[in-house]
């Protein structure tokens, strides 16, 4: 499972925004090198983060001394929602003049591939080229993937107008991501094959080819946690891809107000656009899973519907797993 299972996604979005986070009281400045003996910084703002296992993961990408220039913020999954947007798994900003990125603490292959992705928003967004605006990836890659054309036909935008697969920054973190990581990548860019043979040799030729692999992340169940507040009749989605078949897709929730009469909210599982699975939230019901086996490939979202005209709390926890992997 990669990081465009989510479609940092999802997710998957770079925000340039002002995030107005309070440092924590357990936030840590933590540094590092890479092979170069280039600074690399992380904001910690989780428990129990392994930062070498970040470290070697950012070692083995294709980067120069703009890898000093950026900090990674290590956060709790559940925070992701509050400081990049409800649909992100993780975001690049450059608020402040400071590039930063966020992302969930956690060692697994999802992670590993977010951590790619966002840092190509990073690379991207320190690599000019010459009479384009930014974002717009690297000389080499916007002249071998056709980017010039693609703009002019409006197959692609430099902002989110056309929709999250058509924009220039996000085509290029996936490509990025994907010459990284490799075929096990979920590529989030439907309507592009991912990057062949020659568009990765370009690429490599021009930012370097990686001297070291990327460090072994465990293929664990994924999950991933959020709670918040729906507003009347609102909808929370968690966006999510399913690289292969046999993915087993589990989905809790918790919703407020079990005594209010009526059906009060839904939940769903959508993939390729078709609903798979749903569950009402009726009066005496606070708990709900839906536990779905052999799925994929798709593209999906888990969904929670208020159909209420009240606001409505809760708590949910997505689950992607292979069948038969531990907690599936």
């Amino acid at each position: 499972m990669s990081r465009a299972a989510m479609k940092s996604a999802l997710a998957l979005l770079v925000l340039v925004l002002s995030l107005a986070v309070a440092v924590g009281a357990n936030a840590a400045i933590v540094t590092s090198t890479d092979a170069q003996g280039r600074r690399i910084t992380f904001d910690v703002r989780a428990a129990a983060v392994d930062t070498d296992w970040y470290t070697a993961v950012l070692r083995a990408t294709a980067h120069g001394n703009e890898i000093s220039n950026v900090t990674i913020r290590i956060v709790p999954d559940q925070s992701i929602d509050t400081m990049c947007g409800d649909a992100a798994a993780a975001c690049y900003t450059r608020a402040g003049g400071k590039p930063t990125i966020i992302i969930s603490a956690g060692k697994n292959t999802f992670i590993e591939g977010t951590l790619v992705h966002e840092y190509g928003h990073h690379l991207d967004a320190s690599t000019a080229v010459p009479g384009v605006p930014e974002l717009n990836g690297t000389p080499a890659w916007w002249a071998a993937r056709g980017m010039a054309s693609m703009f002019a036909s409006h197959e692609v935008a430099f902002d989110y107008s056309l929709g999250w697969a058509h924009s220039i920054a996000e085509i290029f973190a996936e490509d990025y991501a994907y010459i990284t990581v490799g075929p096990s990548y979920h590529y989030g860019i439907t309507w592009l094959s991912p990057p062949d043979a020659s568009l990765k040799a370009t690429m490599f030729a021009e930012l370097g080819t990686p001297t070291s692999p990327l460090p072994a992340a465990p293929n664990a169940p994924l999950v991933i946690d959020r709670v918040g507040t729906l507003a009347p009749r609102g909808q929370k989605t968690i966006p999510f891809g399913l690289l292969g078949p046999g993915r087993r897709v589990t989905f809790a929730a918790t919703i407020s107000r079990p005594k209010r009469k009526g059906v009060r909210a839904v939940t769903q599982i959508v993939c390729n656009n078709s609903v798979v699975a749903t569950q009402t939230f009726a009066r005496g019901r606070a708990k709900g899973t839906l536990d779905i086996p052999n799925l994929g490939p798709a593209d999906c979202d888990a969904r929670v519907v208020s159909t209420a005209p009240v606001k409505l709390k809760y708590t949910l926890k997505l689950q992607l797993a292979l069948e038969g992997e531990a907690g599936s």
